[in-house]
C-alpha cells in the first residue's frame, strides 16, 4: 500500500482538521493537506497540487460541501469527496450522495475515517484504470500506432462530421489523398525498422507543416492529417478561400517532401503522388471523397504525373467502377463465376501434362466482362480474398471429379493463380492446405501460380508462405517471368519448381531476335535453377518448335487450345490423345 496521501480540506476549523488528520497519521499515513475555507481559496489549492482525496465539512461560514462538491465537478475531476460534519440529517446526507459525494461520516465518529477513505481511494483507482482501458482502447481503434496520427477510421468520421456541418454552413473544402512513390523499394532497400523511421519522419514533417509555429503566418494549414495507409496520408483542407488556395497548398505539399529524409546514417529521398477532390462535387459521405482522392491518386500514377484532381469524367468512371464492383461482389456471392481449364502441353511427347483454372465471368447485361477488368477492380477492393477462395475451392472440388474422368490421362496439375493481396492473408496457408487434403490426390497435383512482380513485392512474406504450402505437395510457378524485376540472387532460394515466360517474348520471339535471346536466357537460366519451363502464349507451330529446340518442357496456347470448360475437357483431351500418339510414334521412328 503507498502510505503517501495528499488531502484537501475544506473546514473552517484547524482542529477539527487536525484531527482528521491525527485518525490518518495514526493508520500509517504520511499525508500532504492543505485546509481551505471558501471557493477562491479551494480554486487555488486545486490548482498548486493533484490532490487524492477531498474530505469536507457539510456548513461553513463562506461555503458549503454541496458548493466544494459542485465547483470539482465543473473542474470534471474524479476525487474521492467525503463529508465530515458535526451534524447532518438522514436527507441532507443522501441528497449530498446523490450529488456525488462518495461518503459522508461524523465527527465523532472519525473512526470510520480510514476504512472510508482506502475504499474510495481504491475505487478511484479502479476509474482510473478503467479510464486508462477506454482510452487505451480508443488509441488504438482511431490513432496509427506508428505514427500517432489519426487512422484511417477516425479520418472519415471527423471529415463526415464536417461535411454534416458544411450543409449547414457551406465553404469550400479540399480532400487530399497522399501516396508515397516506390515506397515498397524503400522498404525492401533500407529494411522494416528504417522504413518505419521514414515513414514517421514524413509524418511529422506533414504534421509541422499542418500546423506551423510561425506567429507571422497569417493563415495556417490546419484541417485534418491522418495515416489512411501503409503508405497513404489523408488531408482535410477547411474553409478554403478558392481553389487556387487548395492547388498551392497540394505544390506545398511536394515541395517539403521532395527534401530527404536523415534515417540514422542514410538518406531517404522520394517523391509523392496527391489525388485531390474538392467540395463542389457534392458527395454526402466522407468515404465517397477519400474514395475520389483516392482515385485520383491511382490516375496520377498511371499518367506518371505527380497530382491529379478529380473531375466529371473521373467520377463516371468511378460509379461505373462502383456498379461493376457491386456486380463483382453478387456474382461471387451468388456463384455466377466460372472456370476453364487451358491445356499445358509437354514440348517432346505431345502429351497433356496439366492445365491453368481461369476464372470468367458473363454479367447479363455486359456480356463477357475481361479478367483483365474484373481482377485488377477485384484486387483494390478486397474481393480477391472470396473470389480467390471460391477458385480455389472449385479447382479442387473439379480435381477430385478428373480424378475419375480422366483417369486414363493421369498424372496431371491444376494450376491456380494467387494474387498478391491474398499472399499476405494470414490463414492463406491453412486455407490451401484444408482444401488440398480435402479434395487432391497424389494422382493430380495442385500447383500456384506467382506473378513474378507480386512475388518481389511481397518478398519474405511471400516467401513464407509458398515454402510452407510446397512442403505439403504443393508446385510452385512463377507467372510471367522476364516481364518484372527480380534479382537473381534472390530468385535461386525462391520456393519454385516452375518458370513461365510470358506471352509476350513467346509471341514476338520470331520477329525480334532480341525477344528470342531472352526466351533463351531464361529458358538456360532456369535449368540452371533446376528449374522447369512452361512458354506461355504458343500460337504457332513454328514457335513450338523454336521453343522444343531451345529445352523448353512445356508449352500452352492457343496453338494447343483456348481455355475450356470442364466437361469440354474431357472431349478434347480424348482427341488430343490420338495427336499424342502421332508425335510418339514420329519420335520414336527418328
Amino acid at each position: 500500500m503507498n502510505n503517501h496521501i495528499r488531502v484537501l480540506i475544506v473546514e473552517d476549523n484547524p482542529d477539527d482538521a487536525e484531527l482528521m488528520l491525527l485518525e490518518l497519521e495514526l493508520s500509517g499515513y504520511s499525508v500532504i493537506w492543505e485546509r481551505v475555507e471558501n471557493i477562491r481559496e479551494m480554486s487555488a489549492a486545486l490548482d498548486r497540487q493533484n490532490w487524492d482525496m477531498i474530505l469536507a465539512d457539510y456548513s461553513l461560514p463562506q461555503f458549503n460541501a454541496l458548493a466544494a462538491l459542485s465547483f470539482v465537478q465543473e473542474k470534471n475531476l474524479d476525487l474521492p469527496f467525503i463529508i465530515v460534519s458535526g451534524s447532518i440529517g438522514e436527507e441532507i446526507a443522501v441528497a449530498a450522495m446523490r450529488a456525488g459525494a462518495h461518503d459522508y461520516l461524523l465527527k465523532n465518529s472519525l473512526s470510520r475515517l480510514v476504512p472510508a477513505a482506502e475504499r474510495e481511494l481504491r475505487e478511484a483507482q479502479i476509474r482510473q484504470e478503467r479510464r486508462q482501458a477506454l482510452q487505451d482502447i480508443q488509441t488504438l481503434a482511431f490513432y496509427d500506432e506508428l505514427t500517432g496520427l489519426p487512422n484511417r477510421t477516425l479520418f472519415l468520421q471527423d471529415l463526415q462530421n464536417y461535411i454534416d456541418e458544411y450543409k449547414e454552413q457551406p465553404s469550400l473544402f479540399g480532400v487530399v489523398f497522399l501516396d508515397i512513390d516506390r515506397y515498397r523499394s524503400v522498404k525492401y532497400g533500407f529494411g522494416h525498422i528504417k522504413s518505419n523511421q521514414f515513414l514517421i519522419k514524413v509524418a511529422q514533417r506533414l504534421a509541422a507543416w499542418m500546423q506551423p509555429t510561425d506567429s507571422k503566418v497569417s493563415r495556417t494549414n490546419g484541417g485534418l492529417l491522418a495515416r489512411v495507409g501503409e503508405d497513404a496520408f489523408g488531408l482535410l483542407f477547411k474553409d478554403l478561400l478558392n481553389l487556387d488556395e487548395l492547388s498551392q497548398k497540394v505544390t506545398q505539399i511536394h515541395q517539403i517532401l521532395q527534401l530527404p529524409f536523415q534515417v540514422d546514417k542514410s538518406l531517404i529521398y522520394s517523391s509523392v503522388s496527391i489525388g485531390v477532390v474538392d467540395s463542389t462535387m457534392a458527395y454526402n459521405q466522407a468515404e465517397e471523397f477519400l474514395r475520389a482522392a483516392d482515385t485520383a491518386t491511382y490516375n496520377a500514377k498511371k499518367q506518371l504525373i505527380n497530382t491529379v484532381v478529380f473531375n466529371s469524367q473521373m467520377q463516371t468512371e468511378e460509379l461505373e467502377r462502383l456498379r461493376l464492383e457491386a456486380d463483382l461482389q453478387q456474382a461471387i456471392k451468388e456463384q455466377k463465376l466460372h472456370l476453364n481449364y487451358q491445356p499445358i502441353i509437354c514440348l517432346n511427347t505431345n502429351k497433356v501434362i496439366g492445365f491453368e483454372a481461369l476464372v470468367r465471368w458473363y454479367h447479363e447485361e455486359r456480356g463477357w466482362v475481361s479478367p483483365e477488368k474484373f481482377i485488377p477492380l477485384a484486387e483494390q477492393t478486397g474481393l480477391i480474398i472470396p473470389l480467390g477462395e471460391w477458385v480455389l475451392t472449385e479447382t479442387c472440388r473439379q480435381i477430385n471429379l478428373w480424378e475419375k474422368a480422366l483417369e486414363n490421362s493421369l498424372p496431371l496439375s491444376v494450376a491456380v493463380n494467387l494474387s498478391g493481396v491474398q499472399l499476405t492473408q494470414a490463414n492463406l496457408v491453412s486455407v490451401v492446405e484444408n482444401l488440398y487434403h480435402s479434395f487432391c490426390s497424389n494422382k493430380i497435383y495442385f500447383k500456384l501460380e506467382v506473378t513474378e512482380s507480386v512475388l518481389m513485392k511481397n518478398g519474405e512474406v511471400a516467401s513464407e508462405a509458398l515454402a510452407k504450402l510446397r512442403a505439403n505437395g504443393i508446385q510452385i510457378c512463377i507467372d510471367d517471368f522476364g516481364t518484372g524485376y527480380s534479382s537473381l540472387a534472390y530468385l535461386h532460394i525462391l520456393p519454385i519448381d516452375f518458370v513461365k515466360i510470358d506471352r509476350s517474348f513467346v509471341i514476338q520471339m520470331t520477329e525480334d531476335a532480341k525477344n528470342l535471346d531472352i526466351v533463351e536466357t531464361i529458358i538456360t537460366l532456369a535449368h540452371r535453377l533446376d528449374l522447369k519451363v512452361i512458354a506461355e502464349g504458343v500460337e504457332t507451330e513454328r514457335q513450338k518448335e523454336i521453343l522444343r529446340s531451345l529445352g523448353c518442357e512445356y508449352g500452352q496456347g492457343y496453338f494447343f487450345s483456348k481455355p475450356l470448360s470442364p466437361n469440354a475437357i474431357i472431349n478434347w483431351i480424348a482427341s488430343w490423345g490420338e495427336k499424342e500418339d502421332v508425335v510418339t510414334r514420329s519420335h520414336n521412328w527418328d
